[in-house]
């Protein structure tokens, strides 16, 4: 699935269900809030009520204003209550906050609440008219603190950002997981793209290969023949001619064989080896081969570690790198080292030669890819195939003027 896709069916409507649950938080705020002060409202109705009553009837009884408020102020919620006569002036009050009367008499009107700002925050104000027995009018204004309604609103708003910040969080976790899990995908779909070109252009290369070597043998095969004629019968002063070219044909032969080897499929023989076993035999297959160059040679392993495959084609592979590390490098040694790694087995073989490009590397595997201007690019295909086919892998690294090392992966026994 492309990024543009995951941003269409997972991002987007993430986002919107998260705007959406911001949308509903904040609407359920406001619900509340003018749920509450509807309550807060029929509240301080109630208790004006109740108290013009027990006002009226104190100063029926000739109680003074000051007394009246003293006697009648009670509750953590009633936060302000004053007294005020048939114009609105302030007879006597009494207020939770000391020394301050929150009064704001341009916004009362009698049988209406209102909302003042105090040092106490918001409060709700209402202004209602008391009678006495004796037709004197008068005026009570209460006052109701809001700060337990303030307190659960922003405990609403505190936990609605929480909740936010934690499905954020969440989404984030979400979607990073989902892009890396998207980004792998997309590496493997890569890889086995990659993969199937190669294995298509490996069966044309093989399909190629087969076929030039079937026609370039038998005429190899009957030129041999002729040659060995012309030997027998042939002065002494054309032998060395006739041996040279001999030569060349059996170097033309031995060069078809290895591109046909190349070209076949691996298909090891699993026997019980011991690690120690298949480097000896390696090096003393190397020393046959090339005993200048064996004398650099340092082979190095951890006794009794076994693994299972075919002894012949592991050493063919290990052959194949010990040349083209001896080749890269003319006078250093050449390390080669065996090693257990928990249930695998490691195969390091190292020079110190020049090394091999960066742009080189990655390509060191493919098949006819080569550096050298000798080289034909199939030992070190042929050690991947192997070790492949093993069940194992096989990389290679460098740093130029470091010298480049190989390193063989294998299941242990």
């Amino acid at each position: 699935m492309r990024r543009r896709n995951v941003f269409l069916f997972f991002v987007l409507p993430f986002l919107g269900v998260f705007v959406l649950f911001s949308l509903a938080s904040f609407l359920g705020q406001a619900a509340l809030k003018s749920r509450t002060e509807a309550l807060v409202r029929g509240q301080l109705a109630a208790t004006a009520a109740i108290l013009r009553v027990t006002v009226s009837h104190l100063l029926d009884e000739g109680t003074p204003p000051d007394e009246t408020l003293d006697s009648t102020l009670s509750g953590e919620d009633i936060y302000f209550m004053a007294l005020l006569d048939a114009e609105k002036n302030v007879l006597a009050w009494n207020s939770r906050y000391e020394g301050y009367l929150p009064l704001s008499l341009r916004e009362a009107r009698p049988g209406q609440s209102g909302i003042i700002d105090s040092p106490a925050g918001k409060i709700f104000s209402e202004l209602s008219t008391v009678t006495t027995k004796d037709g004197r009018r008068f005026h009570l204004y209460l006052g109701y603190a809001l700060s337990g309604m303030e307190e659960m609103i922003a405990l609403s708003r505190r936990t609605a950002f929480l909740l936010s910040g934690l499905i954020l969080f969440a989404g984030a976790l979400f979607f990073r997981g989902l892009f890396q899990l998207q980004s792998r995908f997309m590496a493997k779909a890569r890889e086995a793209e990659a993969e199937r070109l190669e294995k298509e252009r490996f069966r044309e290369i093989s399909a190629f290969t087969s076929g030039v070597a079937h026609e370039i043998k038998n005429p190899l095969n009957s030129l041999a023949l002729l040659i060995e004629l012309l030997l027998q019968k042939a002065p002494p002063e054309t032998r060395g001619n006739l041996e040279l070219g001999k030569s060349q044909v059996l170097t033309i032969a031995r060069i078809v064989d290895r591109f046909s080897s190349a070209v076949k499929p691996v298909r090891p023989v699993a026997n019980a080896l011991d690690l120690e076993d298949v480097l000896r035999l390696a090096a003393r297959s190397f020393a046959a081969e090339d005993p200048e160059s064996s004398t650099r040679l340092c082979v190095e392993s951890e006794p009794g570690i076994r693994l299972t495959g075919d002894g012949d084609l592991l050493v063919q592979a290990l052959l194949n790198l010990l040349k083209n590390a001896a080749e890269a490098s003319s006078s250093t040694p050449v390390l080669v080292e065996g090693l257990r790694k928990k249930k695998k087995v490691e195969i390091w073989v190292r020079d110190k030669g020049p090394g091999i490009p960066p742009q080189a590397i990655t390509r060191v595997f493919e098949p006819f890819y080569t550096t050298k201007e000798k080289g034909m690019g199939i030992g070190l295909f042929l050690a991947k195939k192997i070790v492949e086919a093993h069940g194992g892998t096989i990389e290679a690294r460098s740093r130029e003027g470091e010298g480049t090392e190989f390193r063989i992966e294998l299941p242990g026994a």
